[in-house]
């Protein structure tokens, strides 16, 4: 089986926890619905194409910053010394300018293995390639410095070696049906993870009840999984989809 492999960089990044607001927090890698924007994005798709990702990494920590925060309130009228921005648009409306501050991932380096259908291969490969513009993963400022794009194949094997910090779906299996590890085993952190979107009448996104999140392990570098997928690239790495493929 194969599948594409993107090498990767961020210097600074925040990919943020849709709980945190009076500090913005971030996940550790980005979700699966992050990394899916991003393709699409450089795909240049306008309907949602179904792929498989592995998301794997290292960094040297984080840090905390402060930001620009702007907020505001849907009807709330201008009210000079309360208010320090006044927009207008048919009436003035006010709204908040103050600091905040948001946690960075430092040095983020990542590897990204996307399994698209036949129909899309070509067309992911070649825009990761060469991209029509500079991508972003995270904030629209968030950079991705793209490295390496190549096509490896996957085998399954015993004993795969973990040499980064990887997303591991809860429910992964063995190809005996059984699952890697059970809640509480392994000492890693589980996350709910967005992954897949759906319109809803009233033109809203709302996150699809089956598929639309993927309980995650965040599963620490330097473990060994009883089974999974390996690359045949020059930098070996083990291979974890958010599906059970095989």
């Amino acid at each position: 089986m194969k599948a594409i492999r993107v090498e990767c960089f961020q210097n600074l990044v925040n990919y943020r926890k849709p709980s945190s607001f009076i500090i913005k927090e971030t996940f550790p890698l980005p979700p699966y619905s992050t990394v899916l924007g991003m393709i699409h994005a450089a795909c240049g798709f306008t309907t949602f194409h179904p792929m498989e990702l592995s998301i794997q990494g290292k960094n040297k920590g984080t840090i905390s910053e402060l930001y620009t925060r702007y907020s505001f309130s849907a009807g709330v009228k201008f009210e000079e010394g309360r208010h320090q921005i006044c927009v207008h648009d048919k009436e003035d409306y006010g709204v908040f300018k103050g600091i905040a501050n948001v946690e960075l991932i430092c040095e983020n380096n990542m590897i990204l293995h996307i399994l698209p259908s036949e129909e899309d291969f070509d067309t992911v490969y070649q825009s990761l390639l060469n991209p029509p513009q500079y991508l972003s993963l995270g904030r629209y400022e968030d950079l991705l410095d793209i490295k390496k794009v190549e096509i490896v194949h996957l085998s399954w094997e015993e004993e795969v070696s973990v040499h980064n910090n990887i997303y591991i779906p809860v429910d992964y299996e063995t190809e005996d049906g059984e699952r890697i590890f059970e809640d509480g085993e392994g000492g890693a952190t589980i996350y709910n993870l967005t992954r897949e979107y759906e319109i809803t009448k009233n033109g809203l996104r709302r996150w699809k009840k089956d598929g639309g999140r993927v309980r995650a392990y965040y599963y620490p570098a330097g473990k060994v999984l009883d089974q999974g997928y390996v690359d045949d690239s020059e930098a070996e790495s083990a291979v974890v989809f958010s599906k059970n493929i095989r």
